[in-house]
């Protein structure tokens, strides 16, 4: 396996930084769905986001798809459809407060996940790293004035229907990572990019076709301007993203993405939305970066 001391730089940074440009698009998202539905947001994202990665892939001359594609890229797109329109049914049936934070456990399942995979096993200390960057990221998103102990949300994962669902969606995300790590060794990224976000962009697309909504993908006047700086959010993380996974352990990859990710959108919270930073919020940021450090040394 090629571990974070094997690997290139370039491509840790790349996981770095595909981690604050998922926050940039949770931020851009959020004001977006404030003014318009979820379901339309995602197709006009996805869909806007295939473009670059057809220019990219026949920048490359086009190059053929190896044997062996289709399989894991249509399981990983279909994933990435049901769980996508999960994750909006979660947040639907229970407050944030008690279905974000089971996107934390993603980082989990992905390294387990790509052992059997992929062949992808962590250190002893690495794994350490991600259970403290798993424990950190909760504690970060366990909510704001309605803030749960830390046990009151595990507990609430059997409580609340929405808070079961997300954890299936952290579960079907991760389990779509090393598919597309498998996808990739015989497409290459632009190719395996351009699939992914026509598929999701068309699945979306398709539910809303079944709904009367295709109108919808009309955005009112003052919401295509965050619409724009979503989708090029959007498009520059899972490109980064998807660089990434191609040559790091996933498990690094999700880790990372998800710890800077998590303390950036608490910054980005604090200077645009006035959120409070207190001491489970800097707890969380200190246990991030421990586990950070541990994987990366």
């Amino acid at each position: 396996m090629q571990n974070s001391m094997t690997a290139p730089v370039i491509y840790v940074l790349a996981a770095v930084a595909s981690g604050i440009a998922y926050s940039l698009t949770d931020v851009t998202r959020k004001a977006l769905m404030a003014r318009v539905r979820a379901l339309p947001v995602l197709c006009i994202i996805a869909w806007g986001a295939a473009p670059l990665f057809l220019f990219w892939w026949l920048r490359d001359g086009a190059p053929a798809v190896g044997p062996g594609y289709w399989l894991p890229a249509g399981v990983s797109i279909g994933l990435n459809i049901v769980s996508n329109l999960a994750f909006f049914e979660a947040v639907r049936r229970s407050p944030l407060s008690v279905t974000i934070p089971m996107l934390s456990l993603t980082p989990v399942f992905a390294t387990i996940l790509a052992v059997p995979m992929l062949g992808e096993v962590p250190t002893l200390r690495q794994a350490g790293g991600i259970f403290l960057v798993v424990a950190g990221a909760f504690l970060i998103n366990l909510g704001g004035e309605d803030r749960l102990h830390l046990f009151d949300a595990w507990r609430a994962l059997l409580r609340e229907r929405g808070s079961l669902l997300m954890a299936g969606v952290a579960f079907a995300w991760s389990l779509a990572t090393p598919l597309d790590k498998l996808a990739m060794a015989v497409s290459g990224v632009p190719f395996h990019g351009l699939a992914l976000n026509f598929g999701v962009g068309a699945g979306a697309f398709a539910v809303l076709a079944l709904r009367g909504r295709t109108r919808e993908l009309w955005l009112p006047r003052g919401a295509r301007w965050i619409a724009v700086l979503s989708l090029v959010a959007s498009t520059i993380a899972i490109a980064l993203f998807l660089v990434a996974i191609a040559n790091v352990w996933i498990g690094l990859v999700e880790s990372l993405k998800r710890g800077i990710g998590s303390a950036a959108a608490l910054l980005v919270g604090y200077l645009m939305f006035d959120e409070r930073i207190g001491g489970p919020q800097v707890t969380a940021v200190v246990l991030m970066s421990a586990g950070v450090a541990l994987i990366l040394l």
